[in-house]
């Protein structure tokens, strides 16, 4: 298919819930790559400045739906009709997609009804583009019988819902509800424009991510080996949500029993000698690093190529220290290269991730407990980020690790600017 000569065009549509404050990130990542209209109702202009849409993403938001709208004037005579300018029916007029995000109770009410009693209604009642919405609200307001059956008469007529997600609310309950977060919504965006606007909707298009992934493994003997319980999953999670965004991705992976994510370039390895080795070949050009793996941090000194007969009596071992992975990329890092190293804690994760990160000043800490269900062998996960540039910790909260790992990178692509084009 050939791609267009023009970019994509979307409508945001902002609405009035607490979730409002993402909407400007959201414009952000989607005026990288396509040409963004935003409009806000007045209660989402009360809860977030439209300046901040101007500052991040350069789109100046329409508000009201009579702004610039001029009465005819009485010298215009009876039945005449004069043009007007409608500037929210030319802020709609040939956008390729419309997306609300956030949605409220309210607003999916308006939509599924017909009603168009301000700007942003209007605007989608006149649009023919394929409509998102990406749903905000209190679980309750979410499973009330009426907005199932008005969310249902949505779908009905081909209004694609995104959302909403499991987790903490702004009211301080906990459940469905959540709106999507930025970085996901926008890779549903990318998603939906691939099959119709080809290249659309990378941003890390032509960016360089390394990850690592798993255990290692030090022979004892050909039999035995020391080890640990990771799974790999949170490494191959990350890899994986970095190839979605468009990234090359270079995931060096201890033994894991995992598939490795289609597009990837995999670096299989055993040990920490060996996993370091592959990370400071592939550590020039890239972007972003994170460290994932579970690396052992002993060996034993010696290591016999014939396994150790149970008769001989009980060995003795002596482990000494493998290299530092984490300490040689520092050491080797150039500015623009962003680091995320990993701790797992078993107990006081605030206090060792705070005194690691002061040994090893990588970008960002990522310290996950481990134990009780989460962490290693487990498909969870619990996060907290540490910086070097920050007080306190950014607490991604307990949840799938693939999804983590989304809200992860989109972070540290917020924070960082890692798609950025400068």
């Amino acid at each position: 298919m050939k791609k267009p000569s023009r970019r994509l065009r979307i409508l945001l549509g902002v609405t009035g819930s607490a979730a409002a404050y993402k909407s400007a990130d959201l414009a952000r990542r989607l005026s990288r790559w396509a040409d963004v209209r935003v409009m806000m109702t007045r209660a989402a202009a009360r809860l977030v400045s439209p300046a901040s849409f101007k500052r991040y993403s350069g789109c100046v938001p329409l508000t009201d739906l009579f702004k610039g709208v001029k009465p005819i004037p009485p010298s215009v005579p009876p039945g005449k009709h004069p043009r007007l300018d409608v500037p929210h029916i030319d802020y709609a007029r040939g956008c390729d997609l419309v997306l609300v995000a956030p949605a409220t109770a309210d607003f999916i009410a308006k939509l599924a009804h017909g009603l168009a009693d301000d700007l942003l209604s209007t605007a989608c009642l006149y649009s023919t583009a394929p409509l998102f919405v990406a749903p905000a609200m209190n679980v309750h307001m979410w499973r009330h019988p009426s907005v199932r059956d008005n969310a249902a008469v949505l779908r009905r007529r081909g209004v694609r819902f995104l959302g909403p997600g499991k987790g903490f609310l702004a009211c301080g309950e906990e459940g469905e509800g959540r709106m999507l977060e930025s970085l996901e919504l926008e890779r549903h965006m990318a998603a939906f424009a691939g099959k119709r606007w080809p290249g659309a909707g990378r941003p890390w298009a032509g960016l360089k991510v390394l990850v690592t992934a798993g255990p290692t493994r030090e022979p004892l003997d050909p039999v035995r080996y020391l080890s640990n319980r990771s799974s790999g999953l949170m490494g191959y999670s990350l890899a994986e949500k970095a190839l979605d965004l468009g990234a090359e991705t270079v995931l060096v992976s201890g033994p894991t029993a995992l598939t490795p994510p289609p597009g990837a370039t995999v670096v299989d390895v055993e040990t920490a000698r060996e996993m370091r080795r592959a990370v400071l070949r592939h550590l020039p050009g890239a972007r972003l690093t994170i460290l994932a793996a579970a690396v052992a941090d002993w060996r034993p000194r010696k290591s016999v190529d014939r396994k150790i007969k149970k008769r001989e009596g009980v060995p003795e071992m002596r482990l000494i220290p493998n290299p530092d992975i984490l300490e040689d990329v520092l050491k080797r890092r150039k500015r623009w290269q962003v680091v995320v190293g990993f701790a797992a804690e078993t107990d006081h994760l605030a206090r060792n991730a705070r005194e690691k990160l002061r040994r090893k000043p990588c970008d960002v800490l990522a310290a996950n407990r481990v134990g009780k269900g989460v962490g290693m062998e487990s498909p969870f996960n619990r996060l907290k980020l540490y910086g070097r540039k920050w007080n306190g910790a950014v607490d991604l909260g307990t949840g799938r690790k693939g999804d983590l790992a989304m809200k992860m990178l989109g972070f540290l692509d917020g924070k960082f600017r890692i798609g950025a084009r400068t």
